[in-house]
């Protein structure tokens, strides 16, 4: 778990942006808007580190968690390797919406982040690729 303080500020201005009622995310995701998810960090990211905000524009980001970077990189990462998630790992994102098992585009839209670079969600139960 990264508990990193640095994104507070990025929570703070995220909170001021909530559209309509103070349970946008909440009521997507079933998490409250955090530091601890994913979501926040990746936004951060995008603000702060430029080689990510350069990787994003240039087509060469792929983002998810620890699941996901795992079967990409066993199934053979920049060489083809399969870019996917389960939905459990997906729901803890604040970008996945639990009522629609979708990312969810409202939310990437509210956390400025661009679907094209999330992982395919699948099921927790079949075969996702072959190890290289």
């Amino acid at each position: 778990v990264w508990l990193d303080l640095r994104t507070q500020s990025t929570v703070e201005n995220l909170s001021k942006r909530i559209p309509g009622n103070n349970n946008f995310v909440k009521s997507k995701t079933g998490l409250p808007l955090s530091t601890y998810f994913s979501a926040v960090k990746l936004r951060w990211l995008l603000d702060n580190v430029r080689k990510v905000q350069r990787a994003v524009e240039e087509d060469r980001a792929l983002f998810g968690t620890i699941d996901s970077w795992l079967i990409w990189s066993l199934t053979g990462g920049a060489n083809g390797g399969v870019h996917c998630t389960d939905v459990t790992n997906a729901s803890r994102t604040m970008l996945f919406n639990i009522h629609s098992l979708e990312w969810d585009k409202e939310l990437c839209e509210f956390f400025e982040i661009p679907m094209k670079i999330l992982p395919n969600v699948r099921s927790s139960s079949e075969i996702y690729g072959l190890m290289k």
